[in-house]
């Protein structure tokens, strides 16, 4: 029962990180005997993940027609939004009050190297830097469940985040200006003025999804 419980997490994972990073795009058909055979999985934790992914809003099922990547839930996205948006403000806000050298100096090593992405165009590289710049706050704040919990909540958002990086008409230099601005008021201990860069970082969505929905319709739903 374990060796399977690390099946299906590990066929969990390898699917929903494909969903996530758009190598199955939203609309398509899953061949679930190929992507069995690819990631060298049984059948039985394969149909569990298969399940878990289809709670999360992930895979859809048609009757008699197969497997699909659910589109881009333009609605929770913004919903999303607004829950990370009023949580992250009050992190990042409590962050600066027990933020010590060491993690403030991580943070800013941190934006170094998305630059360094940013130039390269690597968006596998900065989309987890994005992550990693974001979830620091929750670690410094202590609030580590907090992050985790909005992993679930996030599925969407962080769908379209992926998504954007890949749109062309959308850069990256805002999202690296936005988050150099959080680190610049958190380093000049001033509350108010990261909860007003934070809030305008994750406002860049709202914009956003508008060019992207012109872009891919077929994607969004």
């Amino acid at each position: 029962m374990v060796e399977i419980g690390n099946f299906q997490d590990e066929a969990y994972a390898a699917i929903r990180n494909k969903i996530l990073r758009l190598e199955f795009a939203p609309g398509e058909r899953i061949n679930k005997r190929k992507l069995q055979t690819q990631l060298d999985i049984g059948a039985t934790p394969m149909r569990e993940a298969f399940l878990r992914l289809s709670r999360e809003g992930l895979l859809t099922v048609r009757p008699q027609s197969g497997t699909y990547v659910s589109k881009i839930n333009v609605d929770e996205v913004y919903q999303a939004r607004f829950v990370r948006e009023s949580i992250e403000k009050l992190v990042v806000t409590e962050a600066i009050t027990h933020i010590d050298e060491a993690q403030l100096a991580g943070l800013q090593k941190l934006i170094q190297l998305q630059e360094f992405y940013l130039h390269s165009q690597d968006y596998d590289r900065f989309f987890d830097l994005d992550e990693d710049f974001h979830r620091t706050f929750y670690t410094i704040d202590h609030k580590e469940f907090v992050w985790d919990w909005l992993q679930v909540v996030n599925l969407q958002f962080n769908r379209f985040r992926y998504f954007r990086l890949e749109v062309k008409d959308l850069d990256w230099q805002q999202i690296f200006d936005d988050h150099r601005a959080i680190v610049a008021a958190v380093a000049d201990k001033v509350p108010q003025r990261a909860e007003t860069c934070v809030g305008r970082h994750l406002h860049m969505v709202d914009d956003d999804i508008k060019v992207a929905l012109k872009l891919h319709p077929d994607y969004f739903e």
